[in-house]
């Protein structure tokens, strides 16, 4: 069988990321990248190897040659061009947050189900090696029954983008991006507790708040989520574009031990039989991305289930979007959430 030909909506900083994933992969043929910005989709055919460009992506769904479409733009179009790329019989691997209401994911997962498509969602933190060690521990009981997790997170988006970067045009628009650090980076790690301990949310209480006054007043910065998972599990996210400095921490309490991943030195374990801490180093490994990618990719190949499905994307925008109304509430929010 032949390699999958791929089209790459959208060539701005996460697409050169898809893109250099796309081309380590052993599956992919690189047929088309699309953009508005004509100049940065002919870029992606010189420096990537796409064999053509497009600045209409209406026009690239309707090319027999592409079996895969990866969307790659600001959130509001997520479920605009995903739905679209389904009915046209396109694979689609979509940029996270899946939409930005619960109602368009849901017809996203209809569309998928009924074409007997593939759809998946970047949820590439999974793919960590550090975050793929801690779920090897966490799934092997030797933390015994698990009491707490913990993700917390800081990324100083304002020193972190160039003052030329496309995201700046609508990243602190909430009409485009859905919101704001929670649905950026939130999504992320209501995603990764999710897979890593097994649990579905049941209730969320959430705190946002708004630090840095470089970003605009309606757009949170900052977000807190007390989470209730199966079980009565509690999870704690924690993400900020306001704090400077922080590890990406992700801590794992059980009633024999504790694994904490992303310290300087990898990760740390403490079981109560040795009562001393462990240090684990984690080697590199594949990058992310390209690991998503190519794990989908194969799927596709093999007919087996995608590395991250439609129905990860919709439970992790879900607990975001209940932590949304617990702010505004300023009560506890229970799940599933009435559409």
């Amino acid at each position: 069988m032949g390699g999958i030909g791929v089209a790459l909506i959208g060539c701005g900083g996460i697409g050169k990321v898809h893109a250099e994933g796309l081309r380590r992969s052993p599956y992919a043929e690189l047929k088309v990248a699309c953009d508005l910005v004509e100049a940065r989709a002919r870029s992606f055919v010189e420096k990537f190897g796409f064999e053509r460009f497009s600045s209409n992506y209406e026009e690239v769904l309707k090319a027999d040659d592409v079996e895969l479409v990866i969307i790659a733009v600001p959130p509001k179009y997520h479920a605009k061009m995903t739905i679209e790329a389904l009915e046209a019989g396109k694979h689609v691997l979509c940029e996270k947050p899946m939409a930005t209401n619960l109602k368009d994911a849901k017809e996203m997962l209809a569309k998928a189900r009924k074409a007997g498509l593939k759809l998946c969602i970047d949820y590439q933190n999974r793919f960590l090696p550090s975050h793929e060690r801690l779920k090897q521990i966490v799934d092997s009981g030797d933390l015994g029954d698990l009491i707490q997790v913990r993700a917390r997170v800081a990324y100083p988006i304002m020193e972190v983008l160039p003052p030329d970067a496309p995201m700046r045009t609508w990243l602190f628009n909430p009409a485009i991006a859905g919101g704001g650090v929670l649905m950026d980076i939130g999504t992320h790690w209501t995603d990764l507790v999710r897979w890593l301990i097994r649990r579905e949310y049941e209730s969320v209480y959430a705190l946002l708040g708004h630090f840095d006054v470089r970003i605009p007043e309606d757009v949170e910065d900052t977000a807190v989520l007390l989470c209730r998972m199966e079980g009565d599990l509690q999870a704690v996210v924690d993400v900020s574009w306001a704090v400077k400095k922080s590890l990406w921490l992700i801590e794992v309490y059980g009633s024999e031990g504790t694994a904490m991943a992303n310290l300087p030195g990898g990760l740390l374990v403490y079981h109560k039989e040795q009562d001393d801490w462990r240090s684990i180093k984690v080697p590199e490994g594949e990058e992310p991305h390209a690991k998503l990618i190519r794990l989908f990719l194969k799927s596709i190949v093999e007919d087996s289930e995608p590395p991250v499905t439609g129905e990860d994307g919709y439970k992790s925008l879900e607990a975001v979007m209940a932590a949304y109304q617990s702010a505004k509430l300023k009560r506890e929010i229970s799940l599933p959430l009435d559409l």
